[in-house]
């Protein structure tokens, strides 16, 4: 694993952080009041309250310096292995996999419904012998790369019907394998292929299928197999890449995106 560039310092990763959360006016969460800096935190004067960038975001409770924070997450958008992270930083096995997870869960979610050609595809997670198997179903669109993903119980007709309801406009156009569960969506307005693997048709269904090879390399890569206790937040990590690429360019622009005073 390669070190990674430009590391702020632990005053100047501080310092970006309580920029973010604070903003250059330094008011006082509680009373609006102008805050006082201390060497080490900042405090309101009117209501004698000490605040610093940590206490007043979801930060809260950690005991990781201000440049451990800025490294974890540059490792964590960079894909890099939990393991590999330990050997780097020196930092345990949980933690590091314990903030993965709360880098993932305050992703923003993508609420706008797919549109235009959007392919559709099922997959599952995890094997039986293990942990179980979990299925999980995704629609992109074709052309924009725009994705929605959702854990699902079953694949059966129902349950994929109301995925893509729920997802995609009615009047898009849909290209599924022909799993039979995906009979029937003409009845709600949509335009409807079936692309026949046995006949060689990929094309348009390789555009989610590819979407499942890049995540379970991920999950190898990052936890040698699929911890099914951070699927959930797996998959909102797969759609933020695609839906919100712009949070994954550097760790000060995941923080400026999620940061958010409580």
């Amino acid at each position: 694993m390669s070190t990674i560039p430009n590391l702020p310092t632990e005053r100047v990763a501080q310092s970006l952080i309580t920029n973010l959360v604070l903003g250059r006016t330094r008011q006082c969460p509680s009373c609006r009041a102008c805050l006082r800096r201390s060497p080490t935190y900042w405090w309101c004067r009117c209501c004698r309250r000490k605040v610093t960038a940590k206490s007043v975001s979801w930060l809260r409770q950690s005991n990781l310096r201000y440049q451990q924070l800025y490294l974890l997450i540059a490792c964590w958008q960079a894909r890099y292995g939990v393991g590999s992270v330990k050997a780097f930083t020196g930092m345990s096995y949980p933690t590091i996999a314990r903030w993965y997870a709360r880098f993932r869960a305050h992703l923003p979610e993508d609420t706008v419904p797919l549109s235009g050609e959007v392919a559709v595809d099922e997959a599952c997670f995890g094997r039986r012998r293990y942990s179980g198997q979990t299925w999980v179903v995704g629609a992109t669109e074709i052309g924009s790369g725009r994705r929605r993903l959702a854990i699902v119980g079953c694949r059966d007709e129902a349950t994929l019907h109301r995925f893509v309801l729920d997802t995609v406009t009615t009047d898009s156009y849909l290209y599924t394998d022909g799993w039979g569960s995906y009979g029937a969506l003409c009845d709600y307005g949509y335009g409807h292929t079936v692309a026949k693997h046995e006949d060689g048709q990929f094309d348009q269904t390789a555009y989610i299928e590819s979407v499942w090879s890049a995540a379970k390399r991920q999950v190898r890569r990052m936890y040698t197999k699929t911890v099914q206790a951070y699927l959930v937040t797996l998959i909102r990590e797969w759609e933020a890449r695609a839906n919100f690429p712009k949070l994954f360019t550097s760790p000060l622009a995941y923080l400026e995106g999620v940061l958010v005073p409580s």
